[in-house]
């Protein structure tokens, strides 16, 4: 767009003076000079810086139209002053201003997250691996925690000679103990105790016997006696462990039983006599305790005292050795004998073999 230019104040004031000098000249019908530039130069000079204007803003250029001199008349007494005709004023040029901007929306300003501080990072020590402790053994029955159950169910025996062996309830209503202290006796007495640890006595039957086995099967009946059910076969393995014999070895008075503790020595299998199985303990249990139970420490019943060796094959004295047979002897047998059979008649009592020939 182009720039408007207006007149300076030098040109101003010399149009002013050519339009003063005009109205004087006028008015004696004549051009004068004004010592240093002639009116028809400002016109000319007017003229061109409106043409030049109109140019530069492309609006038409407006002529003036030029000023009438007026004709000499006859001068009258008194004339007025002419008053200076005003000198044009240049049209001013429109100007076509772009239209406002449209406002934009003012963005709502949006708060400033305050920052947070960061926490400082925490070092945890290494996670200590748990040690698996082994779980604590239950600790084992005391052999006199296994005497106290069992002691109800360990009897006394007693023949009409006054010879005293052992029994015990092998199940309910029925008792075992050793064929050699049953012989041949049709009834025994059994002394026991009772809940309240009263002393009583009851005669019992002999049912059957098995002289090879050395036991015998003795029926009972209202003692109201609890049986012994816990039974386990030992092996060769078994060398070592701690077992208990129960019996009455300490004379005819009425009681409760002994006990004698020791090891498991030796397992054996007799071939001259079916292969029966027997084994040795140095728990030394007396004559007494014959057809008692004997015991490991879990209080399963592993077998039945029979004997004292006294003597070796070769007739060398010995001790400590005392014989049992193995409870699964009295397993394979024990329906035959509550049976009323009698087994191996003909059989002498195997642990007194040697001692016989002695």
């Amino acid at each position: 767009m182009a720039k408007l230019r207006f007149p300076s104040i030098a040109v101003l004031i010399r149009v002013a003076l050519v339009v003063l000098a005009l109205g004087v000249g006028a008015g004696v019908g004549t051009f004068s000079y004004l010592g240093f530039i002639e009116v028809r130069e400002i016109n000319e000079l007017i003229k061109e810086d409106r043409a030049r204007l109109a140019r530069l803003e492309g609006a038409p250029t407006v002529t003036p139209q030029p000023t009438s001199t007026a004709h000499p008349t006859t001068t009258p007494a008194s004339e007025p002053t002419p008053q200076p005709t005003s000198s044009p004023q240049p049209t001013a040029t429109s100007i076509t201003l772009p239209p406002p901007p449209t406002p934009q929306p003012t963005s709502t300003p949006q708060p400033t997250p305050t920052p947070q501080s960061t926490a400082t990072p925490i070092t945890l020590p290494p996670t200590v691996t748990p040690i698996s402790l082994p779980p604590t053994p239950t600790p084992a029955p005391s052999w006199n925690d296994l005497y106290t159950q069992v002691r109800r169910s360990v009897v006394k025996v007693e023949t009409d000679a006054g010879e005293v062996g052992t029994a015990w309830v092998y199940e309910e209503g029925w008792l075992i103990t050793a064929a050699h202290v049953a012989k041949e006796y049709r009834t025994l007495r059994v002394h026991y105790r009772d809940e309240e640890g009263e002393e009583k006595s009851k005669v019992v039957s002999v049912a059957g016997v098995d002289r090879l086995r050395d036991v015998a099967a003795l029926e009972i009946g209202g003692a109201d006696l609890p049986a012994i059910t816990g039974r386990r076969e030992v092996d060769v393995v078994d060398g070592g462990e701690g077992v208990m014999a129960v019996g009455y070895s300490s004379g005819p008075e009425v009681g409760w039983p002994s006990i004698r503790v020791g090891a498991l020595t030796t397992v054996s299998v007799l071939p001259w006599l079916d292969d029966l199985r027997v084994f040795e303990t140095d728990a030394a249990f007396d004559p007494g305790d014959s057809g008692g139970p004997i015991f490991d420490l879990q209080g399963n019943v592993i077998g039945i005292a029979q004997a004292t060796a006294f003597r070796t094959g070769s007739g060398q004295r010995i001790q400590g050795r005392q014989m049992a047979v193995s409870v699964q002897e009295v397993e394979d047998v024990w329906e035959q004998l509550k049976g009323g059979e009698k087994l191996n008649q003909d059989s002498d009592y195997w642990f007194f073999r040697r001692s016989e020939e002695d």
